[in-house]
C-alpha cells in the first residue's frame, strides 16, 4: 500500500511477539545513532525480559555511522522492523522532517490492525545512551491506567530538558525555536538567552513530584494505544514541536491530560546540559564543525 504523504508503507515485523495485540509497540527514529543503537535494543529486551509483548518500529535515513546496516541486522534477529524513511530527506526544515518521519511511523503502525495496549515513542540518539530500567517503564504503564491521562512522559536529570514539546495552562515553549534564532547573532547574547530564558525554564520544570500538564515529550513519552491513535503529528500551517502537534490533539480529543513522572527517568543529553560561558561557546563551535562536515 502507498502512502501519498509519507512514502509507501512498510510491512509489518515479521516476528512479532503477539501479532494480534501486542502490550506495547515502540516508535522511534534513527539517523547516526549507531554509538546509542546497542542501548536501544538492550531496552526492548529488557521489555521483553519484563514480560511485555514488546514490538518495535524504527525509521531510519540517510545514516552515514552504520546505523542502517545496524537496524537491517536487528531485523533479521527479530528484534525490531526496520522502517526506511528514505522521502525524509527531501523535506526541508528539521521540525517538518521529524513531523512527517514519525506520522509514517503512526500510519505504518495503525494499517497493522487494532491498536495496541500501549505505544511508547522514544528518541535513540544520545538521550537512550542510558535507558529507564523495565520496571520504571512497567510503574509509569501503571500509572497511565489512572484516570484522566492519555499519557506518561520521562523526567530528566540532572534537569528537564525539552521545553519545546512542553506545554500547560501556565506556560508555551511553541515558539521558542523563533526566539532563538533572534538571538543567536553574537556568541555572548546568544548564551546570555540560554541563561537568562531557557536554563530557569529548564530547572522550573525539574520536579521530583508528579505534575501533570497538556504536552511533553522528554525522549520517552507513553500513550494508551487507543488514545494514540486519535493525534497526528502533521500541522501545515506551522513546523513546531511535532509532539506538542500530536498531543495538543489527543487532549483536545479526550479531554485528558499527560502525567510527567519522576520515576521514569533519562539523563539529560549534553548538548541540553546548562553550561557556563566557555562551555557553551565550545559546545556551539563543535556543533557547527559537525554540521559542516556532515553537509
Amino acid at each position: 500500500m502507498s502512502d501519498p504523504v509519507q512514502g509507501p508503507v512498510q510491512d509489518p515485523l515479521q516476528h512479532p511477539v503477539n501479532a494480534e495485540r501486542p502490550d506495547i509497540v515502540v516508535l522511534a527514529l534513527a539517523r547516526n545513532c549507531a554509538a546509542t543503537l546497542p542501548a536501544f535494543l538492550r531496552f526492548l529486551s529488557s521489555l521483553r525480559e519484563a514480560g511485555l509483548d514488546c514490538r518495535a518500529l524504527v525509521g531510519e535515513n540517510d545514516s552515514r555511522d552504520g546505523t542502517g546496516a545496524l537496524l537491517w541486522a536487528a531485523q533479521a534477529r527479530g528484534e525490531l522492523s526496520h522502517v526506511p524513511t528514505a522521502f525524509m530527506a527531501d523535506i526541508r526544515g528539521r521540525l517538518a522532517r521529524m513531523a512527517r518521519g514519525r506520522e509514517h511511523l503512526k500510519r505504518v503502525l495503525d494499517g497493522q490492525g487494532p491498536a495496541p495496549a500501549y505505544v511508547c515513542v522514544a528518541d535513540i540518539d544520545n538521550v537512550m545512551a542510558r535507558p529507564p530500567e523495565a520496571g520504571a517503564v512497567l510503574a509509569a504503564l501503571a500509572k497511565l491506567e489512572r484516570p484522566g491521562l492519555f499519557a506518561v512522559s520521562a523526567a530528566s536529570q540532572p534537569h528537564y530538558y525539552d521545553l519545546l514539546a512542553y506545554e500547560d495552562e501556565a506556560v508555551s515553549y511553541e515558539y521558542l525555536l523563533d526566539d532563538i534564532a533572534r538571538h543567536r547573532r553574537g556568541a555572548l547574547g546568544y548564551y546570555r538567552f540560554f541563561s537568562d530564558t531557557i536554563y530557569p525554564a529548564q530547572s522550573a520544570l525539574t520536579r521530583e513530584r508528579e505534575t501533570t500538564c497538556l504536552s511533553a515529550f522528554n525522549g520517552l513519552t507513553l500513550y494508551r494505544g487507543a488514545d494514540y491513535r486519535l493525534g497526528s503529528y502533521l500541522d501545515d500551517d506551522y513546523a513546531r514541536c511535532e509532539h506538542l502537534t500530536l498531543n495538543r490533539r489527543i487532549a483536545a480529543a479526550t479531554g485528558r491530560r499527560m502525567l510527567v513522572d519522576p520515576g521514569l527517568v533519562l539523563r539529560t543529553p549534553g548538548d541540553h546540559a546548562q553550561r557556563g560561558f566557555l562551555s557553551f561557546y565550545a559546545s556551539r563551535v563543535r556543533k557547527m564543525a559537525v554540521a559542516r562536515l556532515r553537509g
